[in-house]
């Protein structure tokens, strides 16, 4: 800046010396020069150029850009997470008519299904003085299956069975267990549980084709009378047989092969802890387990492996010994030529 100010002094005073033409070639005075010098130099306004407003706008609209960004990384992990979708629940079933006593159990979404159920086993045995025990439990955490409209058609195939039958349904199975005396009594029993296979339930069929004849006292007595002494036991959570369970069943093998007719139901039971269908499936695998050992073993009897999960409770009390005494496995004599 110095150095431009003293180029102008430098020019002013040469100007002056020697003065300026106009373009008719007449002097000018040097005082004209002089403040035409002076107004040339005046301070001018300063103006901001046109490239410096369009770099404050990018630079404004980075910033908001920045912020942005900023809100979509930071501000989510100090929310809180969104609520997961609720599963429902499968509704479960458990019927069973035994000894004048028709038991009802399980899981329901609605009391309108509940209704419809209960109303179609007081038409169906109400008249034959059948009581009725209903423990269906309402859950809003059950859903809906399509196989509950069925339920209330297929009740008659419990009064079809003798001496006790039952219908357990752990929401993808449906288990049918009793005796008839003829093939064609269980193919007409298996067509009427028709409608509930055919809403999506995978059907075993644990119906047993013998006649009624007095089951061996001694038989079921000597065999209860083992499983009271020391029950068949298992791994905790596991079908997995313990070397007491072991015991137990070297006990029963040689009662049930000197009676090599005997058709011999294998009833697995657990506690009430745990969801329906679990427990449903575990007993069923301690059910078969036990079947598998007698069948290593050489026993030539019928057997069949149903599991009741904790549908039939022996004990009412939630103490050790209550649930202790409500996990077993029981065998039921049903029939047998030499009985």
């Amino acid at each position: 800046m110095e150095k431009k100010l003293s180029t102008q002094n430098s020019r002013c005073r040469q100007l002056l010396d020697r003065g300026q033409r106009d373009p008719a070639g007449q002097k000018i005075p040097a005082g004209m020069v002089l403040l035409n010098m002076i107004g040339s130099s005046r301070p001018r306004r300063f103006v901001l150029p046109e490239s410096r407003t369009m770099a404050r706008g990018a630079i404004l609209a980075a910033g908001a850009l920045a912020l942005t960004i900023l809100a979509f990384v930071c501000l989510p992990r100090h929310l809180p997470p969104p609520a997961a979708s609720r599963s429902l629940a499968a509704a479960t079933l458990y019927a069973r008519l035994e000894a004048g006593t028709l038991t009802f159990r399980g899981s329901l979404p609605t009391e309108a299904a509940k209704a419809q159920i209960l109303t179609r086993a007081q038409e169906l045995y109400g008249q034959r003085h059948v009581r009725i025990v209903d423990e269906l439990v309402i859950d809003p955490n059950v859903g809906a299956a399509p196989w509950l409209t069925a339920v209330p058609a297929v009740l008659p195939v419990l009064g079809h069975m003798s001496e006790h039958g039952s219908v357990i349904i752990d929401g993808h199975s449906l288990v049918l267990s009793g005796r008839v005396e003829t093939e064609r009594a269980k193919s007409a029993l298996l067509s009427e549980a028709a409608p509930l296979t055919a809403s999506g339930l995978e059907l075993e069929n644990h119906v047993l084709v013998a006649p009624v004849v007095s089951s061996s006292p001694s038989l079921q007595a000597r065999l209860d009378r083992v499983l009271k002494q020391s029950g068949i036991a298992f791994e905790s959570n596991s079908a997995k047989i313990n070397p007491r369970g072991r015991a137990t069943l070297e006990k029963l093998i040689p009662l049930l092969r000197r009676e090599p007719k005997a058709v011999i139901e294998i009833a697995g039971h657990t506690d009430g802890y745990g969801a329906v269908d679990y427990n449903i499936q575990l007993s069923r695998r301690r059910a078969e387990a036990v079947r598998q050992y007698f069948i290593t073993r050489g026993l030539t009897n019928r057997f069949t492996a149903v599991g009741y999960g904790a549908t039939q409770p022996v004990s009412s009390e939630k103490t050790k010994a209550g649930l202790h005494n409500n996990r077993r496995i029981e065998l039921r004599v049903k029939g047998g030529a030499d009985l």
